[in-house]
């Protein structure tokens, strides 16, 4: 038992530094967020430092080193999500001829793993297979973004400024629309990422308490109010059918 508890305790120092890992994490705040005594934590993030799982920056924050990031990308080239998601991201993308991607919440960010093209000749590919994205910006991470309370969205908000100010929205359009996707279950975006493009995202649980969204974005002429509810419901029938559980509305929200 107690090699299982200091395996246990190492590993959730890991997972709290991955879920801040752009800027870093110091050592008084991991112990804070384990409960464990400072002391303790340091030992443990130093083994993990030694393993190249973890590096520690010159300000003396602690980030993912380059083996945890080695594990991901050999993870992520053969998630299994993506075998379990790709038949229903290939049958939305026959029924509605548009752009389907597959988006795991990394921390405050929407890793991109996945994505089918539709047989639409005008591509909205607003996102790239591998890349990465705040959550709170597209209809993917919009929707998963609003699983979380609203002092959570604000500490995120403050955390990147920096990435959602180019486009916005404020932190104020940022909760409406959170709050709007609570209520509807599913994500609306309109020209968030890129102008002349819509969206809509509806999230699922693929563990509990981790969560995947599935979006589908096109240019805002086939985009009309009924179509987007149109795929809102195709999507959670896609996702029932392929036993996973799409997000719900809200009604307790706004």
């Amino acid at each position: 038992m107690k090699g299982s508890q200091t395996v246990i305790r190492a590993l959730t120092l890991l997972r709290h530094i991955a879920a801040i890992h752009p800027h870093g994490i110091n050592i008084g705040t991991l112990a804070q967020l384990t409960e464990l005594d400072r002391a303790t934590a340091y030992r443990l993030v130093t083994s993990l430092v030694e393993f190249g799982l973890v590096t520690r920056d010159p300000s003396r924050n602690y980030r993912l080193g380059v083996e945890a990031m080695q594990l991901g990308l050999a993870a992520m080239r053969s998630a299994p999500i993506i075998d379990r998601v790709r038949p229903v991201m290939q049958r939305l993308a026959r029924r509605t001829d548009d752009t389907v991607f597959l988006v795991v919440r990394n921390g405050d960010y929407g890793h991109c793993v996945h994505c089918e093209e539709g047989s639409y000749p005008v591509k909205a590919l607003v996102l790239q297979v591998g890349g990465m994205r705040i959550l709170g910006i597209g209809s993917a991470g919009v929707t998963l973004l609003s699983a979380l309370p609203d002092a959570e969205v604000d500490a995120l908000y403050k955390r990147h400024l920096e990435e959602f100010k180019p486009r916005g929205p404020s932190v104020s359009q940022l909760k409406k629309l959170l709050r709007d996707t609570r209520q509807r279950g599913y994500a609306d975006t309109n020209d968030l990422v890129t102008d002349g493009v819509s969206g809509v995202g509806m999230r699922f649980e693929i563990d509990t308490g981790s969560h995947a969204a599935i979006s589908i974005a096109a240019i805002n002429s086939r985009m009309s109010p009924e179509r987007k509810a149109w795929i809102a419901g195709l999507i959670a029938e896609e996702l029932r059918t392929g036993d996973f559980l799409p997000a719900l509305p809200d009604r307790r929200a706004g």
